[in-house]
């Protein structure tokens, strides 16, 4: 089974041509990328946490401080290393991209 990680690589590795470019500068107009890719993220992230931590915690019946101090180990943490590196690929895949300009 090919991770998400593997995909957007193998993606990005078959990429044709320059990568569209809209500021003079490459290193500002990466920064950008990566800043706007992050901030897509978190925004996605924070209405998943904010939907699931309010209905856990009215099932359960308990505070939602309880559901944050969880901590895994295990197979259960590997899943949660897993998601954080592509999470890292994603934002930072402007940095992996093999059409960098010159």
């Amino acid at each position: 089974m090919t991770s998400s990680v593997e995909a957007l690589t193998s993606l990005l590795a078959t990429a044709r041509g320059n990568r569209p470019q809209s500021m003079a500068n490459r290193e500002a107009e990466d920064v950008l990328n990566i800043t706007l890719a992050v901030l897509v993220e978190l925004a996605v992230a924070n209405d998943r946490i904010d939907r699931l931590e309010r209905m856990v915690a009215d099932l359960r019946g308990e505070p939602v401080e309880e559901l944050r101090d969880l901590r895994y180990e295990g197979e259960i943490a590997q899943q949660r290393q897993e998601a954080t590196d592509a999470l890292l690929t994603r934002a930072l895949r402007i940095m992996i991209d093999p059409r960098a300009q010159s």
